[in-house]
């Protein structure tokens, strides 16, 4: 059945069709496809109908290979379309005697990759598979499928084609529903007009030339053929010899390296030197070839001094905390209260937290770890929140003193670092407190 037919491979690019299509809303709504029986109500007999919808279909087709096409096309029609999924009043009007629905305009394009699963042009029939995108308006409705299908294309000669067609048409938008179609219709192939290629006279070639810069190698094999170079240059000048012809040589009369177009990289940073601002001490791109600055010269450079602008030879690059300003605030800390079994500070402790950030303000410094710890009375997950809220609440009452928060962390650890014995009324009170751990970076 099968025969060699026209053959359209590269010859045939583009197609136009044209294609008369039966939409089957129905047989998805109602689970009964093609022909069904509907009572006619002047005769009063059962009638066997075809419920689909008619439609028309343009299409613009594209070649990619022997094996992939596009097939791209918008469809039009009237008809009724189902509101939901098994629409009982669209199911009524299709199979129902007198039962009637408005039909409305229907409008969508689609896109679809053809897969032949024989060769179109070289067979006969071609039959294919396809997959694609489509879009659909009705009513104010606008939604997206997703059509599955097969097909085939029967060669009529001459680029043309008679094309038969079903999909399935999977609705992705919640406006759509699921429906089929089913087509034929004709493709015309237009024929690609292909430019004559010009033949190029060959020029004879160029007579030997001398040895015009006397380097002991022909002009013709020279690249230089004016300048005395090396033969393994092709005949171009080297000075300073460093396997970079001169005119390729960014620095010609230094000896250098190639990834650096000739030049050198004196203290061997990866910078050339003519870039690096110190050459002769290995550096970073970023200082420009230097190495890491030490702005305070205190021994730390900038990336690893966490004070890089007050000098400091310990503590990395920041001075130590001074253990008078630890013993006030360990002092101070003693006197911050609050309202049971909250995170609201009493009144009594703000002169004791005041002191604190007096402390702040004179040593910027120094930053404040703040921990909040409890007894081991209660709920220990309840504990472990209270404590968060006041060792936080503490933290709150420095900001809005001015101590900002990069230089504030705060941290409850609830009962799990007891300091006293729970079991007696003074272990507990020692244990409900808060603590103000300084660092100076």
């Amino acid at each position: 059945m099968l025969s060699a037919a026209t053959s359209i491979a590269q010859e045939y690019k583009n197609g136009i069709g044209v294609h008369f299509k039966g939409l089957d809303f129905y047989g998805p709504q109602s689970g009964h496809y093609f022909f069904q029986n509907k009572l006619n109500s002047s005769t009063l007999k059962n009638e066997t109908k075809l419920f689909w919808d008619p439609s028309i279909r343009v299409s613009y087709w594209h070649f990619f290979n022997k094996y992939f096409d596009l097939n791209a096309g918008i469809n039009a029609a009237a008809l009724q379309y189902p509101a939901t999924d098994k629409d009982s009043m669209y199911i009524k009007a299709k199979s129902v005697a007198g039962a009637t629905r408005s039909q409305l305009p229907y409008l969508a394009a689609d896109a679809k990759v053809n897969f032949n699963i024989l060769e179109r042009g070289k067979y006969l029939v071609s039959p294919y598979a396809t997959v694609g995108l489509g879009v659909s308006f009705h009513q104010d409705h606008r939604g997206i499928d997703l059509p599955l299908g097969l097909g085939a294309n029967i060669d009529l000669g001459k680029g043309v084609f008679f094309n038969m067609e079903s999909n399935y048409f999977v609705a992705i938008s919640k406006v759509n529903q699921n429906h089929l179609s089913h087509s034929i219709g004709l493709v015309y192939w237009l024929k690609s007009v292909k430019t004559p290629q010009q033949s190029v006279a060959k020029l004879p070639e160029p007579p030997i030339a001398k040895d015009t810069d006397n380097d002991g190698i022909p002009d013709k094999e020279d690249a230089c053929p004016t300048l005395p170079g090396k033969r393994e240059m092709k005949g171009c000048p080297d000075k300073d010899n460093d396997g970079i012809v001169d005119s390729d040589d960014l620095c010609p009369d230094v000896k250098g390296l190639k990834q650096f177009g000739g030049c050198p990289d004196t203290d061997g940073d990866g910078i050339p030197d003519q870039k690096d601002a110190c050459p002769d001490l290995a550096g970073l791109v970023k200082y420009k070839g230097c190495p890491v600055p030490d702005t305070d010269h205190d021994g730390f450079n900038d990336e690893l001094d966490k004070c890089p602008e007050v000098y400091s030879a310990v503590n990395q690059g920041c001075p130590e905390v001074k253990k008078e300003d630890k013993e006030k605030i360990d002092i101070a800390a003693q006197g911050i209260y609050f309202e049971t079994g909250s995170a609201v500070i009493k009144k009594t402790s703000f002169a004791n937290l005041d002191k604190i950030v007096a402390i702040l303000n004179a040593q910027p410094t120094y930053n404040v770890e703040i921990e909040g710890h409890t007894d081991n009375s209660g709920n220990a997950e309840n504990n472990l929140v209270l404590s968060q809220e006041r060792a936080d609440a503490c933290g709150q009452y420095l900001k809005g003193k001015g101590i900002t928060s990069a230089r504030i962390a705060s941290k409850g650890y609830g009962d799990t670092s007891p300091v006293g014995d729970n079991a007696t009324p003074e272990g507990r009170s020692k244990n409900r407190r808060t603590e103000f751990k300084i660092k100076s970076y």
